[in-house]
């Protein structure tokens, strides 16, 4: 063992409770993705980079577990991009529905998963900061 090794292992034994609850989470969210079903994706076009493609299917993925409704999965995918990336984000959620906008580049989505499709883009400037 290394010196790094050692005091990494004392510091995690000093909060027994953390590092329950901190499993307990880990194992959650295995449990949602396990309990997913196998869903067909079929990305119908895009130019968002892969890492945040990956970002927004999980989010659709949550949004199609927890809600019924497709606005309310629209909702989901909306609150969680808002969040995470601090720019105003726009989500159609829907099995027929036709559009024409303008999008930033970089952040257009048109994704179906099974017969749901989802249509995500970014339109306009940030988000304003509270002051």
């Amino acid at each position: 063992y290394s010196f790094c090794t050692l005091l990494t292992r004392k510091r995690e034994g000093d909060h027994p409770m953390a590092d329950k609850e901190e499993h307990d989470e880990e194992e959650e969210v295995k449990t949602k993705k396990k309990d997913r079903p196998v869903r067909k994706i079929t990305v119908k076009d895009t130019d968002m980079m892969p890492d945040l493609q990956a970002e927004v299917l999980e989010y659709i993925e949550e949004g199609l577990d927890e809600y019924k409704l497709a606005k309310d999965i629209a909702r989901h995918v909306k609150q969680k991009l808002d969040e995470t990336t601090k720019e105003v984000w726009h989500v159609i959620v829907g099995s027929h529905f036709a559009c024409n906008t303008t999008h930033d580049a970089g952040t257009l989505l048109n994704v179906t998963l099974d017969t749901t499709t989802a249509l995500v883009f970014r339109n306009g400037p940030p988000m304003k900061s509270e002051a």
